[in-house]
């Protein structure tokens, strides 16, 4: 027989027979007289079997070995072979397509549930759900298409890279900045300080710095002490670079100088709550929130 006789009758096209070839699992027949693949029926019964296993779910790169496993011949308990019995490797073949498969549908239900959930809430998809939610809490913030080019960048990074815990404690910081009604000073502030000239005088870089500490003063008080006044990890490092990232000198200054203030008033807890004989339970804030 011909390619595309064996083609036809194993309801196949002829580019997949030599697929089969390419791949290993079905070997070249010989050509006849004018160069033709002279199949045999043997050789489309195989066709048939590979066919039949790539429907199951097996890789094809794999049914090269399950096929051997199921012609290998079986041999009785006093060591005689026994006309081809194929249950037990095939039972042990399907076993494991089966493990795979339960594996693989899991990993395709909890893709269908996370769809799910984004499409409900209309949230972005290139995000994971629990950091997409954290950004429709944030004022004047509803999607990613709502915040700047540079702030978007720095969004995508932190909501890939935060662990569970600095993203429990970034929802509590948010909620805190609701509860206590800071979001639209805390937005005239960073219109302030996204107008500092570079070169902006001592006086007014101090005042911002003294007014934000102020301001957030509520929303220092949810840090941990532990996280701010240990060595910024790499990722917070990176974090915080493209956070910054853009800054004049006036404005990185003041960010800096916060950020100090903030480590400070972290020290001064640490030695009141020795002085009491207490400690601080909390969880680590990211440090570039």
């Amino acid at each position: 027989m011909r390619s595309n006789e064996v083609a036809k009758l194993a309801g196949v096209t002829v580019r997949t027979l030599r697929h089969y070839h390419q791949m290993g699992v079905l070997p070249e027949p010989a050509r006849s007289e004018n160069d033709y693949r002279d199949y045999s029926a043997a050789d489309l019964a195989r066709v048939l079997r590979i066919k039949r296993l790539a429907s199951l779910g097996f890789p094809l790169a794999c049914i090269g070995t399950v096929l051997e496993e199921l012609d290998a011949p079986k041999r009785c308990a006093n060591g005689e072979e026994t006309a081809t019995d194929t249950a037990p490797s095939s039972l042990g073949a399907l076993e494991e397509l089966d493990r795979k498969l339960a594996l693989e549908i899991e990993r395709l239900q909890e893709q269908r549930r996370t769809i799910a959930e984004l499409r409900a809430e209309n949230l972005d998809p290139d995000l994971p759900v629990r950091f997409a939610r954290i950004l429709r809490m944030l004022p004047g913030v509803n999607t990613l298409t709502d915040a700047s080019p540079a702030d978007r960048t720095a969004l995508i990074v932190a909501g890939h890279l935060y662990d569970d815990d600095e993203l429990g404690e970034l929802e509590r910081v948010i909620e805190c900045i609701a509860n206590e009604n800071l979001v639209q000073a805390l937005e005239q502030l960073d219109e302030r300080l996204g107008a500092l000239a570079p070169d902006a005088p001592e006086l007014e870089r101090a005042a911002l710095v003294d007014e934000s500490l102020e301001t957030l003063a509520p929303v220092i008080a949810c840090f941990d002490t532990a996280n701010w006044l240990r060595p910024s990890t790499d990722r917070e490092r990176f974090l915080g670079e493209i956070a910054f990232e853009g800054n004049n000198p006036a404005q990185q200054d003041v960010y800096d100088r916060i950020e100090r203030g903030i480590e400070g008033i972290m020290a001064e807890r640490v030695r009141a709550e020795r002085a009491d004989g207490t400690t601080e339970a909390g969880s680590a804030a990211p440090r570039s929130a």
